[in-house]
């Protein structure tokens, strides 16, 4: 009875030891040499390639993992400019129309970076009541 998926024949020379084993491996098993082989070379290719894959994923893992800690900083750093912001917004409301000197201006902006830390600290969102 013809195979459907033929076998190629590969050939390799072998240790006297290692041909040994193979033999005991066989005997053990119940089959021929040629099937002990294929199934070890089997065996052996599909662990390679899990090794491969693995690698493959730890490289992935890492390369999520450092883009995630870049996009929490850059979201970190944007609530910290939007609350400096709506700080300078408000102090602007607050004083439109009135002149103010270097000294003013240097405090708000202060002033904003302290309360700009403070709104990427707070953990909790108010939540504006109706």
């Amino acid at each position: 009875m013809k195979r459907k998926t033929p076998l190629v024949t590969v050939s390799a020379v072998v240790t006297p030891a290692i041909a040994e084993e193979i033999h005991r491996l066989s005997a053990a098993s119940g089959m021929t040499k040629s099937q002990m082989v294929r199934e070890l070379l089997e065996a052996k290719l599909t662990e390679r390639a899990n090794e491969r894959q693995e690698d493959a994923y730890d490289r992935l893992e890492k390369r999520l993992k450092r883009i995630e800690d870049r996009f929490s900083s850059l979201i970190v750093k944007n609530m910290k400019y939007s609350a400096q912001a709506l700080y300078l917004g408000m102090k602007a409301l607050e004083f439109s129309g009135k002149p103010q000197g270097k000294s003013f201006l240097d405090k708000h902006w202060n002033e904003s970076l302290e309360f700009a830390g403070k709104a990427a600290e707070s953990k909790t969102t108010k939540k504006v009541e109706e």
